[in-house]
This record gives structure tokens, C-alpha cells and sequence, in this order.
């Protein structure tokens, strides 16, 4: 058996692959433990960690609030 490892940027470009093989019955699988923080995601990150907590609420909360406002 053969291995061929394919670094793909995106989401998008994932899918794309992922149908890809599929149509052509090419059997893979994917490693879901080779994950490395861009460029991008590291400044997000790096941001958000400098905002001012004191008026942050938590996830439950959150989703308290978009209930009680959307009745969902």
C-alpha cells in the first residue's frame, strides 16, 4: 500500500478533495492529529487574548440570551 500525504489550506479544499476520491473509489483517510495553527488563526487568537474580559459572558449565557431573544 502506498501513502501520499496532501496538506490542504481550507475547509473548501478539503471537501473538493474529499469528493474527489470518493468518486474515483480511492480509499484515504484523514489525520486529524497533523494540525498546526496558521499565520492567521495564531493573530485571532493572539487578539482576542488582549481584549478586556470584565464584561465577557460565558457560552451558557450566551446561548441563554440568543434563546430568550430568537424563542429558539
Amino acid at each position: 500500500m502506498s501513502t501520499i500525504t496532501i496538506h490542504l489550506k481550507n475547509k473548501e479544499e478539503e471537501t473538493l478533495m474529499e469528493n474527489l476520491l470518493k468518486k474515483m473509489k480511492i480509499s484515504f483517510e484523514k489525520n486529524e492529529d497533523d494540525f498546526e495553527l496558521t499565520d492567521e488563526m495564531k493573530s485571532v487568537i493572539d487578539e482576542a487574548l488582549k481584549q478586556d474580559r470584565s464584561q465577557s459572558v460565558d457560552a451558557f449565557e450566551s446561548l441563554k440570551k440568543i434563546s430568550e431573544k430568537y424563542g429558539i
